[in-house]
């Protein structure tokens, strides 16, 4: 249907008692509605002068009886369409055949025609939307360009840093490529970062010149890594990334609080200070090792006697004795060097434990002793329920031990076994052991 400048539509049933066609309906239109009405609401005349458009009729003939439907278009205004759709509904016959007709509807086609245009509209503002940038991304953007353009290469090595590394006097070591370029989107231009584990030389000669802050990460690996520059660069300041967090993912806001709050260096290697102050409050102070390998008081504990825990070590079954040092002042705390004793206990073998490997050998398990009590469980229930366990006595199992193994384990055992050992860094006061070692 063409609707044109249609502004209703009038959809109209009939029904006929007997047969009739499509003609005789029409016919029927026109010639029963002829002379009801004044000539300007004349059928005819309307249909001429293009105020109503084609009368459609759907006509279906069933059991001696016909159904139509009728559609007519309108472009009259509101009143006279009302009433041409009223003088429909005086047909009452078609051909021979008596009929009866019912006006189902009336439809303004403009509120069909408004609410597309409303739905269209809200669909071009939605694209319109979506692929316009504020002039603050514009400008941030910009800025952010220019500033990961002005990464340079230092030293033989060719490592990455901020344009202002040379003439600068103070400097900020980082880790890679990736903390030099967050921390020039956040307008810091004196870094270098030192792409590895093992310090290079240029960084170790740069730190001889200029005031240096080391700025690592706050997890596992930052803490390595700040242990090597503090044993081989001449560190000034040291700062952490929040715990658990990345420099190269640190928010601007974040990563000025973290240089804001360094911590002189003398405060880490002193003899009252250990490495936890340098990450923060946050921070959980007992998966901190000590930075330096110089006895502080962390590496001396109270002795107290444990409870029966299993494995035992041979000859390390003694009569309960105290060890006394000669009391300074107030002081009667009972201490020994912890570091001392893990040292000469490393060198003994074991007598209890290899039931515990023969136990599980081949079964790809993994056994461990909490307060005195002996666990089994497959590895990876082991590793669903590890967030439970605070604390082992001893942890063995039927796989290699792997570095991942080492730093998930570190803080809760003092002991690991398992059948072979592929570490390339042990912390201090742990100890592994292979299957071979304790069979041996």
């Amino acid at each position: 249907m063409d609707l044109g400048t249609t502004k209703y539509i009038i959809y109209t049933e009939l029904i006929a008692d007997g047969y009739v066609e499509k003609h005789d309906v029409i016919g029927a239109i026109f010639g029963q509605t002829e002379g009801l009405l004044s000539n300007e609401l004349d059928l005819r005349d309307l249909q001429k002068s293009g105020r109503i458009g084609r009368i459609d009729v759907e006509l279906e003939n069933i059991n001696g009886k016909s159904f139509a439907k009728i559609t007519l278009p309108s472009s009259l205004d509101k009143v006279e369409t009302s009433i041409l759709a009223a003088t429909l509904e005086t047909i009452d016959r078609v051909g021979p055949c008596f009929a009866t007709v019912k006006i189902t509807e009336v439809e303004d086609i403009r509120v069909s025609k408004r609410q597309y245009i409303t739905n269209r509209a809200r669909s071009i503002l939605r694209k319109l939307m979506d692929e316009m940038i504020d002039t603050y991304e514009i400008t941030e953007e910009i800025k952010e360009s220019l500033r990961t353009e002005e990464i340079m290469e230092y030293g033989p090595e060719n490592l990455p840093c901020g344009p202002n590394i040379i003439h600068s006097d103070s400097i900020i070591v980082v880790e890679g490529r990736a903390d030099v370029l967050n921390l020039l989107r956040c307008g810091i231009k004196n870094s270098v970062a030192v792409e590895g584990t093992s310090v290079p030389k240029s960084i170790m000669e740069l730190t001889k010149k200029k005031t240096t802050t080391a700025f690592t990460d706050g997890d596992r690996g930052g803490e390595l890594i700040l242990k090597e520059l503090l044993q081989t660069c001449d560190i000034d300041y040291v700062a952490r990334a929040p715990y658990g967090k990345e420099v190269e993912g640190t928010s601007k806001k974040e990563l000025m609080k973290c240089l804001r709050a360094k911590v002189p260096v003398e405060q880490i290697v002193g003899n009252n200070c250990n490495s936890s102050e340098v990450i923060g409050s946050n921070t959980p102070k007992e998966i901190v090792e000590p930075i330096t390998p110089k006895i502080t008081p962390k590496h001396f504990e109270k002795v107290e006697k444990p409870a029966v825990i299993e494995p035992v070590f041979e000859e390390d079954v003694v009569e309960e004795e105290t060890i006394i040092v000669e009391p300074v002042k107030k002081a009667e705390t009972e201490i020994i060097d912890v570091d001392a004793t893990n040292e000469i206990q490393s060198e003994k073998k074991f007598s209890g434990v290899k039931e515990i490997v023969d136990s599980i050998k081949n079964t790809g398990n993994v056994k461990f002793v909490v307060d005195g009590t002996e666990k089994t469980n497959t590895f990876k229930e082991f590793l669903t329920n590890i967030h439970e366990i605070k604390k082992m006595d001893f942890f063995a199992a039927d796989m290699p031990i792997s570095q991942k193994i080492v730093d998930l384990l570190y803080d809760k055992t003092p002991i690991i076994v398992g059948k072979e050992i592929n570490v390339t860094k042990k912390p201090v006061n742990l100890r592994l052991f292979s299957f071979d070692e304790i069979v041996a």
